[in-house]
Order: C-alpha cells, then structure tokens, then sequence
C-alpha cells in the first residue's frame, strides 16, 4: 500500500502521468534499497483506479509514442490517502513502514498522528521492558548458543531503543506542525 500511498499522495497535489510519480518515487527511494519497476507503478495506478480512488483526466495520442494518461486524484481517493495513512501509524512494524506516510503529513490531522506516534512508544517501550525481563542464562542451551541469545537479545534492546529515540523526534516534529495549523 505505501506506493499506492506516495501516489495518491501525489495526485492530491495536482494531476500527473505515472511516470513522473515514479521519477519522484525513484528520487524518494535513492536512499533505500527498494527499486520500483513501471510495472509495479502501472500496476498499482490500475488498482487505484479500478477502486474509484483516481480518475484519467486525459488520454494523449502520438503517432510514434505509446498512449500518455494523466490521472487525478478522486474524492474517494482523498478520504482513503488519509485513512490509509493514519492506518499505516496504527499498524506500526518498522521506521520504514512510515516513510511514505511521512511524505504526506500535510495531508492529515497531526494531533492525530501525534496520539498515534504516542501509542507506538508506549508499545516500543513495553517491548524494551519485556526484553529486560528475559534471562538468557535461565535456559539450559550450549555456550555458544547462550552467545547467540545474548547477541539477538542486545540487538533487539539497543534497535528498540534506537526506534524510540527517533519516534520521539518525530513526535516533536508532528506536534510543533500541530501547532502552527
């Protein structure tokens, strides 16, 4: 859903032809490791509008090109841009899993995302407690097992600790954008 995300989010700002949502999906995605085929956006500008969500606005003809469509964004597709976003805070897996809902911020209600940002600390930090908990030692496993636990327990301690510590950048960041509108 997140490329369904940046491309409605996309089309709210104006009407476009696919393959510029994906020259500014591909600037988006130089710092990740995801590659986006035209396939892939093609495929999911159909999707889109085969849910209502987005409309061709105009279909251009040329002798030698294949068929140019622009599309628009729909009514529908606006409610469901928002939803979809609110959505992607609400089912919080990883940082990543909000980059395409971060690029579309001015596009929600930020007191929302901010109670949203919230609920997910709150989360973060139980998992941290429940991490603190765990007794590697307790178990009757080998010692170089033993390592290894310790090893995927630190790690998970110290990324959790890391999501946090950004999450509450964010949180400031969405709670001052709260305050100015």
């Amino acid at each position: 859903m997140s490329i369904q995300i940046f491309i409605l989010g996309a089309l709210s700002e104006g009407n476009c032809y696919p393959y510029d949502i994906k020259k500014q999906i591909g600037k988006h995605l130089d710092q990740t490791e995801a590659r986006i085929t035209e396939g892939t956006i093609y495929y999911n500008f159909e999707v889109l509008h085969k849910k209502g969500l987005i409309e061709k606005i105009e279909t251009i003809q040329s002798e030698n090109r294949p068929d140019k469509t622009m599309y628009g964004i729909t009514d529908q597709g606006r409610v469901a841009l928002e939803e979809s976003i609110y959505k992607v805070f609400q089912k919080f897996t990883t940082i990543q899993s909000l980059y395409t809902a971060l690029v579309n911020l001015d596009k929600v209600d930020n007191q929302k995302i901010a109670y949203l940002i919230e609920d997910i600390i709150v989360k973060q930090r139980k998992k941290i407690e429940y991490i603190e908990q765990q007794k590697p030692e307790e178990i009757d496993v080998s010692e170089d097992l033993m390592d290894a636990l310790w090893l995927m327990r630190d790690h998970a301690y110290h990324t959790i600790e890391s999501n946090i510590e950004w999450l509450q950048k964010l949180l400031h960041h969405v709670q001052s954008r709260a305050l100015k509108h």
